[in-house]
């Protein structure tokens, strides 16, 4: 891959927007499984221990955190430049990528917080 042309901001705007995007789909599937897995009578997500919720569940953060925090930093280093032909672009994967950010920040407190492991 030639990283020359990754230097251009409008090419970064471009990486910004996608990389953004596509954070979003792991972030719907951790909220899924957050939700699936809440009880609202215990106020708590249960999960078993021999289950694979922890697993899946962190694995949908992580894969929605690492595009979503790049899209963010590309999306902030490109926004306000003068040869950016796609400022569109760069503000979409700012905001996009700090609010997946957010929102797995906020999904990894409510599981610290809220996580009940029944006895086996």
């Amino acid at each position: 891959m030639n990283l020359g042309r990754f230097r251009r901001y409008d090419v970064q705007a471009s990486y910004a927007a996608v990389l953004s995007a596509l954070a979003v789909a792991p972030l719907v599937g951790g909220l899924l499984l957050a939700l699936r897995n809440y009880k609202p009578e215990l106020g708590q997500i249960v999960y078993g221990a021999r289950g694979y919720f922890v697993p899946a569940y962190f694995a949908c953060i992580v894969a929605s955190l690492l595009p979503g925090a790049l899209g963010f930093v590309l999306g902030w280093s490109s926004a306000g430049q003068r040869r950016n032909d796609k400022p569109a672009h760069s503000w979409l994967g700012f905001f996009l990528g700090g609010g997946v950010v957010t929102l797995d920040i906020i999904l990894v407190i409510a599981f610290l917080m809220l996580r009940f492991k029944p006895p086996s």
